[in-house]
């Protein structure tokens, strides 16, 4: 059975767990903002941490990576850990509810005729792979595939993950998954247009799933399986 609503758990607790409800949500709503934006600008900027002023040196593929991962999966895990002295199974990071899992599947099924139509537009095909030298061979497309997975394992973790059962404990689930999903909406910023235009609805619905199933682990199955396909038919329609 999926897990009670956050507000009849909370009045579960012992004493003083509501204020330390209160202190986390904000917590993790502070640190969620700060890195959101932080690596938007970032992104956008595609400029190097290691930059001197007035000298910008482009950042390299593996420091994408590196930063982003940082910024998405450890950071979150250290105040999860360290200050709120949680476990990340209680974050979503844990099997989804029985029976669940094949939700993502079906929307999975009725993203592939989108997924064709956005193949064949210019935009989408000077943006994916998002790594260039992907398209070399399968075998280098298959290990950049395994390395993006991981780069969204930690998108699902932050977005699914840290702020939606961080903050759904003490604002609800609704609040909680309207705002991760504004963020995941901000963070497709530079992206093509029908790409970020339909982040936000997409990250409300992964965000359902993710409280649906009590897991972000559909949810990245989700996002990897599309985003592998994406790049796959993109591929395919540049040889046609």
């Amino acid at each position: 059975m999926p897990d009670p609503d956050p507000h009849e758990a909370r009045a579960r607790e012992p004493a003083g767990a509501p204020a330390r409800n209160v202190w986390q949500a904000a917590a993790t709503l502070l640190l969620g903002a700060t890195i959101i934006a932080w690596l938007t600008r970032y992104n956008l900027h595609r400029t190097s941490v290691w930059s001197l002023p007035g000298a910008p040196i482009p950042y390299s593929w593996e420091e994408y990576l590196v930063v982003n991962t940082t910024g998405l999966m450890l950071l979150p895990l250290l105040l999860i850990l360290a200050a709120f002295r949680r476990s990340p199974w209680e974050f979503g990071m844990r099997p989804p509810e029985p029976g669940t899992a094949r939700i993502a599947w079906l929307f999975y099924a009725a993203m592939v005729p989108v997924l064709w139509w956005v193949a064949h537009r210019p935009d989408f095909q000077l943006q994916y792979p998002l790594y260039p030298g992907a398209v070399a061979n399968w075998h280098t497309l298959a290990t950049y595939e395994l390395t993006y997975g991981f780069y969204l394992f930690c998108w699902e973790f932050f977005y699914r993950g840290f702020l939606t059962f961080g903050m759904a404990r003490e604002w609800g689930s609704p609040a909680a998954v309207v705002l991760q999903a504004l963020g995941f909406g901000i963070m497709h910023l530079g992206k093509p247009t029908p790409e970020f235009l339909s982040a936000f609805p997409g990250g409300l619905i992964m965000g359902w799933l993710a409280v649906r199933t009590q897991s972000f682990l559909p949810g990245f199955a989700l996002h990897w399986a599309i985003s592998a396909t994406l790049d796959v038919l993109v591929i395919a329609t540049r040889h046609v």
